[in-house]
């Protein structure tokens, strides 16, 4: 399993970006690659709700149904695919979103990872040739943006994790 990272301190107090993260008919204001999102429905925010949102990915706009499998409040948003358009990430599957947010003096941090398995064969090559950038790429812009929700002043180098 692959693990991708991403971490940046934001200039937000750690409710208010948690509610940034869980206000999921807002994400297309804010996340570049987010095209369109929503819930799929009316029920709390809990393990099992479903939510659904439309990438721009390589100039196509699959769209990816998931579920929230990691929920701790104020501090981990963790999702995954259950449905939508496929394949929608080349060479990947078992493809799972993580947010975690850590308090700490003036404001929070917010790592973003991404966790997925490579498929053999040709998917393989075009999952670390293309994807994996693509996906790194993805996790800094929403990790700037949530940043410039802020009025981000002070660091925006976005950290690797390994």
């Amino acid at each position: 399993m692959t693990v991708l990272s991403r971490i940046l301190p934001i200039p937000l107090p750690v409710d208010i970006a948690w509610d940034t993260l869980v206000d999921v008919d807002r994400w297309a204001r804010w996340m570049p690659h987010v095209v369109e999102s929503g819930w799929s429905d009316e029920a709390p925010l809990g393990k099992g709700r479903r939510l659904w949102f439309r990438l721009l990915h390589n100039e196509r706009r699959p769209l990816v149904i998931a579920e929230v499998i990691g929920l701790r409040a104020g501090r981990e948003f963790a999702y995954r695919p259950v449905g939508g358009d496929a394949p929608y990430l080349d060479g990947m599957e078992d493809v799972e979103w993580q947010w975690l947010l850590h308090g700490r003096q003036g404001g929070c941090s917010a790592r973003l990872s991404v966790s997925y398995t490579a498929r053999g064969g040709l998917p393989m090559v075009r999952e670390l040739i293309g994807a994996r950038l693509q996906i790194l790429n993805q996790a800094d812009n929403v990790l700037l943006a949530l940043h410039s929700l802020a009025g981000g002043e002070g660091s925006t180098t976005v950290q690797a994790e390994a």
